[in-house]
């Protein structure tokens, strides 16, 4: 089915392209295996046009709606038809050229606002539909290297035949590209097949596809690749799964191809949703296939100017995936920004002035986004600011401006420092290790894991009557440790970490379908009683046998308001995914004189420390 904010979501996509410095050597897909291989980059051959149609018109340009024909897959063996639509800026002078695509279930259309912005600021712009959507032919591949990225790369090539596109040199036209969601992650499987791509900008984006729908929350390094089968997110993969199986009947016009038993899908990847559905887990086949589909197995060989944009609210692909991304591409030199904005997949909505393409002025990402693309596309000596930007919703500012003074920035994440907050076995979470008694608190896993805590309902919470039901966790299913009330406003910015010492009898099940899983998540209890469970985050971990466990928490960019208490929950269940559904006793143990081993490791910032407004007010 296609809900509301799904077509709201696709909208967070586009793609800004820019392309020029041509590298001397590029590590591509293999098309038998999808292995990494070196060799010297070659040009794809440009994806032919087949067609056209008038498209938008507007005083500053030009636009028709073309269809492209590209060749995909091993050996280029799979012929697919692109819908999409080229924007000229009327008095073109060898401009540099954008492409756009869309997100998961969407269409170039949703694009057109960002195209018509982009053109106007002297830019050439093609959006178009990703394959096996909104009217482009063949299956959906899940942002594939050798079929998402390979015909990104010939749309490449077909703008270096324009005139009016700028090029560095021979078969070099200078691209970028912008784009969110499923929009965000083309970009980087297209940049690490096509070094002509040089600047991108995914917006609310995942690092590792199998850590996104199914994540195991066991590390404190971000790296999930080698920890135990996570946690289905199955409200989410459901929700995408029914959307993909539509779009066949949706735009019938545009048959997959090849034929699939799995309408709009390569028929692997529906064998992969079964299998986890049916399992309770994801199977290593499935972790295999979402690995190959993810940034964190190639990001070496993407070497493009890189401003990762992410949701705070967004339950899909939350924080941890852009720091994770944001890590990788600096540990290789690439130019990195990260900036967290209000807005994610669990409310599409951004805040007043932070995101426009009718008034730039009055949207405070659209300004970083148009600097990013001046400098690292048209070559303007121009500040993009500070390497990290984040979204204060407790900041108040003109509405009717731009976001800029909610935004605070840093040099480097992470932002600020640690707090520890030690669990005691009294239940409460405390400031010095001299506070801490010892205890153990029990909790039960119930039979088929029913009933069940409720954090949100995916992919609809921000809509009614989801937005006005509480979050709540059964009595006798969790376990609880809360601050005394605040003496003063506290200010979390970053991810974070619980050392905790927990078990289970089911720990070391021969399954991960009856393993033991618990779900971590923080609390704001106002004085009042009132309880918010910030931006519905919550975090599941498999204990996998072992109990002293590290879990890395959600990250979030919140206030905890002076009288407020903090409240770490550590339940059984989550309504949201598949965990545990044998019956099970957990525990979490506290012994006084180990304070190390229980804590919770809060990162803050100090509100006198903090930056006000964005990098033009910080002067940067």
């Amino acid at each position: 089915m296609r809900t509301p904010r799904l077509r709201r979501a696709l909208l967070a996509g586009g793609a800004l392209g820019l392309a020029g410095l041509l590298l001397p050597a590029v590590t591509a897909t293999s098309p038998a295996a999808g292995a990494a291989t070196r060799h010297r980059f070659v040009p794809p051959p440009p994806a032919k046009v087949t067609s056209s149609a008038p498209g938008a018109k507007g005083k500053d340009f030009r636009a028709v709606i073309h269809h492209w024909t590209v060749h995909v897959g091993p050996h280029r063996a799979t012929s697919c038809s692109i819908l999409g639509e080229l924007f000229v800026p009327r008095h073109a002078r060898r401009d540099p050229a954008i492409l756009t695509t869309n997100g998961f279930g969407g269409s170039y259309t949703d694009q057109v606002a960002l195209a018509e912005l982009a053109v106007r600021y002297g830019y050439v712009v093609l959006t178009y539909s990703g394959l096996g959507f909104g009217g482009s032919g063949c299956n959906i591949e899940l942002d594939s290297r050798s079929y998402d990225g390979e015909a990104a790369s010939q749309l490449v090539s077909y703008l270096g035949t324009l005139r009016q596109v700028k090029k560095d040199g021979r078969d070099s036209p200078v691209v970028g590209m912008i784009g969110g969601s499923y929009g965000g992650e083309v970009q980087f499987a297209a940049a690490a097949l096509d070094p002509r791509i040089k600047a991108i900008i995914p917006m609310i984006t995942w690092n590792d596809l199998a850590y996104s729908l199914a994540p195991n929350n066991s590390s404190p390094t971000l790296r999930w690749s080698k920890a135990a089968p996570g946690v289905l997110k199955w409200e989410w993969t459901s929700l995408f799964f029914g959307e993909g199986l539509s779009e066949p009947f949706q735009n019938p016009t545009a048959t997959p191809f090849p034929p699939s038993s799995c309408p709009g899908f390569d028929p692997a990847v529906c064998k992969a949703y079964l299998q986890s559905v049916a399992a309770g887990y994801p199977t290593p086949a499935t972790i295999s296939l979402l690995n190959s589909d993810s940034v964190f197995t190639y990001y070496r060989h993407v070497h493009a100017a890189t401003l990762l944009m992410q949701g705070e609210d967004d339950s899909l692909f939350n924080i941890a995936e852009a720091v994770a991304n944001y890590r990788a591409l600096k540990s290789i030199g690439d130019p990195v920004k990260l900036v967290l904005q209000s807005w994610g997949h669990s409310d599409l909505t951004p805040a007043p002035g932070e995101l426009s393409y009718t008034s730039p002025a009055k949207g405070y990402e659209t300004q970083l986004i148009l600097d990013w693309f001046a400098r690292y596309l048209k070559g303007k000596r121009i500040s993009t600011g500070p390497a990290v930007e984040y979204f204060r919703p407790w900041v108040r500012y003109n509405k009717a401006g731009s976001a800029e003074p909610a935004y605070g920035t840093a040099g480097a994440w992470p932002v600020g420092r640690v707090l520890p907050l030690y669990l005691s076995g009294s239940g409460a979470l405390v400031r010095s290790p001299q506070e801490v008694s010892s205890g153990t608190t029990t909790f039960l896993n119930p039979p088929d894991a029913q009933p069940a805590s409720y954090s949100e309902t995916s992919g609809v919470q921000d809509e009614a009557p989801f937005d006005s039901i509480p979050p709540t966790d059964p009595p006798g299913t969790f376990a609880s440790y809360e601050t005394a009330p605040l003496p003063a406003n506290l200010d979390s910015v970053g991810i974070p970490v619980l050392h905790v010492t927990l078990s289970g009898t089911a720990a070391s099940s021969v399954s991960p379908a009856t393993e033991a899983v618990v779900f971590a998540k923080i609390y704001d209890v106002s004085p009042t009683g009132k309880v918010t469970l910030v931006n519905r985050l919550v975090s599941p971990a498999r204990l996998a046998g072992s109990k002293q466990v590290t879990i890395t928490l959600p990250g979030v960019v919140h206030r905890y308001a002076k009288g407020d208490r903090i409240e770490l929950v550590i339940a059984a269940t989550d309504q949201a995914y598949i965990g545990d559904r044998a019956p099970d006793v957990l525990s979490v143990s506290v012994t006084r004189g180990r304070a190390a081993s229980d804590v919770l490791d809060l990162p803050v910032v100090a509100p006198r420390y903090e930056t006000t407004g964005g990098h033009r007010a910080a002067g940067t």
